[in-house]
């Protein structure tokens, strides 16, 4: 059974701990469902395609779980702009929920 470690009020996440055979592993948990809710609202209207013309675009709301999923299962650092491309395929293969448009966005490298 996992053993509650911390509690991050500002980004909801909570830290679990299992301990098997000597080692520690952390678990991530955060409910999301308020985003994947805003995701789908702002996606089916088209909320965000307008600052498509002015080079500016909310493309996906990516919650702190994710984002931690991203960079330990797919070795993907958002923060890095090296790392957008794939990010970017990633997010449209795997997390489409997350993104607030139905266009499809890609970088030429």
């Amino acid at each position: 059974m996992s053993k509650f470690v911390d509690f991050d009020p500002l980004r909801g996440v909570e830290t679990l701990e299992d301990s098997y055979d000597g080692h520690i592993q952390l678990h991530y948990r955060q409910d999301v469902e308020s985003v994947l809710e805003l995701t789908k609202t702002e996606r089916i209207n088209g909320l965000t395609d307008h600052g498509i013309k002015n080079d500016l675009w909310l493309y996906a709301r990516i919650p702190p779980v994710v984002i931690l999923e991203l960079r330990f299962k797919h070795g993907i650092d958002i923060f890095k702009r090296d790392h957008m491309k794939r990010a970017f395929e990633v997010i449209n293969r795997d997390y489409p929920y997350l993104k607030t448009t139905e266009k499809r966005h890609t970088l030429a490298h």
